[in-house]
């Protein structure tokens, strides 16, 4: 059997998905997707009448509570149970972003924007445990990747019809947006099987705080060394990443090419991720999934240096394919190595809880440090984002460890 599932391709691997992992795949998929609420903030607020750094602090405020946002909802998740804390955490998610479009006061929409920021993220670390307890271990990277394909559609989509339901009103957007955490939380309560069902724990390992008479704690991730080494250089990796959305469009604006440029260098990554992903993880992981993971970040940093040299607009083109690699051969292992790699099941929400949330700062400094560093240095900025490729590399060759 554990050939078997070492050696599971797509097909098989959907095939021996539960149901409830079934559910969890579609149900991040359909959150994301309907996650387009930050995009058009500052579009609303302005209309609204605030000013722009009015408009800016609410965007803040919405950033650093989907950081924290994680980091607590992986204590919840072991408390309480992996279903209760993703339904809690759509249901909030989606009664305070529906809020956003009902009030007009500056103090309380910094309150409901910052609360649609912490409780829509607040489900991942949950979501992601479960989809461990419920997946053999020789599979879950292949799991990863048919999650991954999910999300990255819904990425692709969800911009879309935001724009689409924008033209008739903002208030339309945050519904619909509203409707599809609500949505979750409702299959998730009927679908997903319960914490508490002891009975069906030697077959489906249902995520619980007492197997072995332990709970967990953030303090015990700390003592994990090589673990924090993954996750700094995960943090650089992901401000490195951030770039994309951050110094490349200025880059391209400031050497007067068009705005179309940076659209199709962010379509091209979306579709050849979207197409080759999932068939060639069945391969990727067999290899080392240190090797993978570190050689993803390298190739991040590689991709950015591209950008630094003015050699025709082939460049761009080559760098999205090599960031684009570097994403397929390291995503899907990254997004397993959590799970994989927590010594119990009580500190899988915590270690998850710690990934994402550092991810997520990562992004979040990456777009201030990266426009800063570019004012200041223009294109360099891209050399530098290579050497901190490199050192991410270097981090995840010492701190990645065979699960």
């Amino acid at each position: 059997m554990e050939d078997r599932d070492e050696n599971a391709g797509v097909l098989r691997t959907l095939r021996g998905m539960s149901n409830s992992v079934r559910v969890l795949v579609c149900g991040i998929a359909l959150n994301r997707m309907g996650s387009f609420v930050a995009a058009f903030l500052v579009l609303y607020l302005t209309r609204m009448g605030y000013s722009p750094s009015q408009a800016g602090s609410m965007l803040t405020a919405f950033g650093i509570a989907s950081i924290i946002g994680p980091f607590a909802g992986g204590s919840i998740a072991s408390l309480f149970g992996a279903r209760r804390a993703i339904v809690v955490s759509m249901l909030l998610s989606g009664v305070a972003t529906a809020t956003i479009g009902l009030v007009k006061g500056y103090l309380a929409l910094l309150l409901v924007i910052s609360a649609a920021g912490a409780f829509n993220q607040m489900y991942r670390p949950a979501a992601f445990a479960l989809m461990a307890e419920l997946t053999p271990s020789k599979r879950l990277v292949m799991t990863s990747a048919v999650s991954r394909l999910g999300l990255n559609i819904g990425v692709s989509v969800g911009p879309l019809l935001g724009v689409w339901l924008s033209t008739y009103s903002y208030t339309a957007v945050f519904l619909t947006d509203a409707a599809t955490s609500l949505g979750f939380a409702f299959v998730a309560q009927l679908a997903l099987p319960s914490s508490s069902n002891r009975s069906s724990r030697q077959n489906t390992r249902t995520f619980s705080t007492r197997t072995d008479g332990h709970g967990g704690h953030y303090v015990e991730v700390l003592r994990d060394r090589r673990y924090l080494i993954v996750i700094v250089a995960l943090f650089l990796t992901a401000v490195i990443e951030a770039q994309y959305q951050a110094t490349l469009p200025l880059d391209i604006k400031d050497r007067g090419l068009s705005v179309l440029l940076y659209g199709a260098v962010l379509a091209l990554n979306g579709i050849l991720v979207i197409a080759f992903e999932l068939p060639l993880t069945r391969f990727t992981r067999k290899l080392s999934m240190r090797n993978m993971i570190a050689f993803g970040s390298l190739l991040t940093g590689g991709s950015l240096a591209l950008f630094g040299f003015s050699f025709g607009i082939w460049v761009f083109f080559a760098g999205a394919v090599v960031w684009t690699l570097g994403e397929i051969i390291s995503a899907p292992s990254l997004d397993a190595y959590p799970s994989l790699v927590a010594p119990r099941e009580q500190l899988r929400s915590h270690y998850i809880g710690a990934f994402t949330t550092v991810q997520i700062a990562g992004y979040a400094a990456g777009v201030s440090i990266g426009t800063i560093v570019y004012q200041h240095i223009g294109a360099a900025v891209f050399l530098i984002c290579a050497m901190f490729g490199l050192i991410a590399f270097i981090g995840m060759w010492m701190g990645v460890r065979r699960p």
